[in-house]
């Protein structure tokens, strides 16, 4: 029992630092987004802000209104990127429902360490 008690902490070790670097990964995320013909690029961070835009030198054919329309437009593309890369590291450590243990089965948990302790 105790080894079991031992291997499901080292366990729950392991997955909670593998998430913290799944976390540190995600926060780190930047993408680049463009518009009207590679004209207008916008890099945004992992939580959607824009951090830095750059137009070309076509922009200035561009009315006001088609740049911002594409500032909108390639921000955009970023943030949907940004947030495919986070589903794509988060995938391998996202949790099955169907196996999370139930209220039950961690009430029995927190009982055993409780034996444990004593």
């Amino acid at each position: 029992m105790d080894d079991d008690f031992a291997s499901a902490v080292t366990e729950f070790q392991a997955k909670m630092a593998r998430v913290a670097q799944v976390q540190a990964e995600c926060a780190q995320l930047t993408a680049t987004g463009w518009a009207q013909r590679r004209r207008v690029r916008v890099t945004v961070n992992a939580d959607g802000i824009a951090v830095d835009i750059k137009f070309t030198a076509g922009v200035k054919d561009l009315t006001y209104d088609e740049i911002a329309e594409a500032v909108t437009k390639a921000s955009q593309q970023a943030v949907l990127e940004i947030a495919e890369r986070a589903r794509e590291l988060v995938a391998p450590i996202a949790i099955d429902r169907g196996a999370a243990p139930g209220l039950e089965d961690m009430l029995r948990a927190v009982g055993s360490l409780g034996e444990h302790l004593h």
